[in-house]
């Protein structure tokens, strides 16, 4: 079914297309217009739950800095030398004038700390014994009952010197921080009295209001399922109410009559759970203007596309037809360029551009075989220059350092030797008028590379060939020999231990010569050159001048050559065999080679 109607789709008229492409436009834009509804709603909450996230982290990093500042506080009461003498003193005198003293030390430390930290929403400081109470506060404290003080200096008695948070109280009195003050000189840990901290909680929920006074939230505090401090349209309301919400999102609830988004938060201070509640209704209110705004102006735009489309169906209709035309008579076989409407010439729309493109793409079909042709042979020729002239800057540092160290230390005819082969040797391996080259050639630029290491490397290199005369003249690629002697000096002598003999031999069988570079004191891997051109070895130094070698002969005889790496009796051996000829080939693309072949 589905390909049967498929099939009548694309037999039917360009215009009746259109038509149905825009049918099934509208279709999707109405879903996506129901999809971004959605997405708004969506982004409303994320945006509402990003927010109240910021200001939930603020808040609680606010209550934990002002929660840890008391803490210190405490620590601080307990070393505090003067208020540890002083307790002391009052529990082992009777002097009247003694005592008078300790408890007014006592009171000044007290209320230097009270001041001190007063910012962080402390409501008072207290420090009880058995005999004296010294508490330092604001004027409208609330003085708890004696018997709450008397709950929380057990509740102190019971930790043993830690400091306790004391919640149980939080509905009517607030928080407290308590702890058993213990003398701490040579660790005697006497109880010398108890030290009740109250913290303001309405303070500390106005200063956070405050700093988030451009959003309307609310906060809730809970402390296993005790209520330490809800904001007031919140009364009454049970962490029980808000269970289920984990800190890594956020939910939407009904609380007296209001929706809330809320977030979950922790103080890691004391593991207190925090709640922020923000007004749902008000924000989604603010927005709904917008989102009656999106449906209009996605309905407007619906339908200017439509009638946009039916204006452009026309001239489209009449543009199509005629490439149609066009396309057909190219499609008889015909290749010369169509007749094109002079209509066309001078448009840069994209119907435009089409018939251009298409005029000038049978032109360019015409010329395609002629020019790929050239193209190759070009880029024969290009590559093979590449090759050429690459020449090792790591030979020609050596060389010139060698030069330097001789003139520096010695005075004597090698350094005209070296410096005159190693003129020769750049003359010949940078010359462009030399662009052919012969066996003889490349082993008088051999010839002047050995010269040069000679005087390196003194008795440690020996260097013979055995050439036949009449193989002198055979046709070889430049800068085919030097490497491979390179290769025997760098592995035979500035690797290895021992000296190194170089011997090149050439000879002459069934019309193909056969070249022999054989060195001492190096080897070859197994299968060297398949290696080096699958990447198994890296071409790195030499290897990438046995595959310019490798590229050469290639490029000059095509699959009419060879060349091997192998090892016989403690000798690296390179044979490289080729048609043996006089005159450069023709390029190895089938012509066939008008130079005869001579025998040696």
């Amino acid at each position: 079914m589905k390909n049967i109607l498929y099939e009548k789709f694309k037999n039917i008229p360009l215009s009746k297309k259109i038509l149905i492409i825009l049918f099934f436009t509208i279709l999707v834009s109405s879903l996506l217009l129901y999809a971004g509804y959605l997405m708004i709603i969506s982004s409303n909450n994320g945006q509402l739950y990003q927010t109240s996230s910021r200001m939930l982290s603020s808040a609680s990093e606010d209550i934990s800095q002002d929660l840890d500042a008391l803490e210190k506080m405490g620590d601080s009461i307990l070393q505090d030398e003067t208020i540890q003498n002083a307790l002391y003193q009052c529990r082992n005198t009777t002097d009247a004038a003694a005592l008078q003293n300790a408890h007014s030390s006592i009171y000044t430390a007290v209320n230097s700390y009270y001041q001190r930290y007063k910012a962080n929403h402390v409501n008072y400081v207290q420090i009880v014994n058995e005999d004296f109470t010294a508490m330092a506060s604001a004027s409208n404290s609330r003085v708890i009952p004696s018997e709450i003080q008397r709950m929380l200096i057990s509740r102190a008695e019971e930790q043993d010197g830690h400091l306790s948070w004391v919640t149980d109280f939080s509905g009517s009195y607030g928080i407290f921080l308590v702890r058993e003050l213990k003398r701490t000189e040579n660790l005697s840990l006497d109880n010398l009295g108890v030290l009740i901290i109250s913290v303001d909680m309405n303070g500390l929920h106005e200063d956070i209001s405050y700093a988030n006074s451009a959003f309307p939230i609310s906060y809730a505090l809970y402390s296993e399922d005790k209520n330490l401090y809800l904001s007031d349209n919140l009364e009454g309301l049970n962490q029980k109410e808000l269970s289920g919400i984990s800190p890594a999102s956020y939910d939407i609830r009904d609380i007296n009559g209001q929706k809330y988004l809320i977030v979950k938060g922790q103080i890691i201070t004391t593991g207190w759970d925090y709640y922020c509640l923000a007004s749902y209704n008000s924000m989604y209110r603010n927005i709904r203007v917008i989102q009656r705004l999106f449906f209009v102006v996605i309905i407007i735009s619906i339908l200017v596309s439509v009638w946009l489309m039916k204006l452009m169906m026309r001239p489209l209709n009449d543009d199509f037809d005629k490439l149609t035309q066009k396309i057909q008579m190219f499609g008889n076989g015909d290749l010369s360029v169509p007749k094109t409407p002079d209509s066309y010439a001078d448009r840069h729309d994209e119907i435009g551009l089409i018939h251009q493109q298409f005029d000038s793409m049978a032109e360019s079909i015409r010329t395609l075989i002629k020019e790929n042709y050239e193209s190759r042979l070009q880029a024969k020729e290009a590559q093979l220059k590449a090759l050429e002239m690459q020449i090792n800057p790591h030979f020609l540092y050596n060389t010139l350092q060698t030069i330097n160290w001789r003139a520096k230390m010695l005075h004597d005819s090698q350094i005209s030797t070296m410096t005159e082969s190693l003129g020769k040797f750049l003359r010949i391996t940078l010359s462009k008028n030399n662009e052919d080259s012969s066996l003889g050639q490349e082993l008088e630029l051999v010839q002047y590379y050995i010269n040069i290491q000679e005087l390196r490397f003194d008795e440690d290199l020996s260097y013979e060939t055995d050439i036949p005369e009449d193989c002198m003249r055979a046709y070889l690629p430049k800068f085919t020999l030097q490497p491979l002697v390179e290769n025997a000096i760098r592995y035979g002598l500035e690797e290895g231990e021992d000296g190194c003999h170089i011997r090149v031999t050439a000879s002459v069988s069934d019309g193909k010569l056969t070249i022999r570079v054989a060195n001492t004191g190096s080897s070859f891997e197994d299968h060297f050159l398949e290696k080096l051109m699958s990447k198994e070895i890296l071409p790195h130094g030499f290897g990438i001048g046995v595959l310019n070698v490798n590229s050469r002969l290639e490029l000059a005889y095509g699959s009419d050559y060879s060349i091997e790496f192998t090892n016989v009796d403690d000798q690296a051996i390179v044979n490289i065999t080729i048609p043996f000829r006089t005159g450069k080939p023709e390029p190895p693309s089938g012509i066939s080679n008008r130079t005869g072949e001579l025998k040696c």
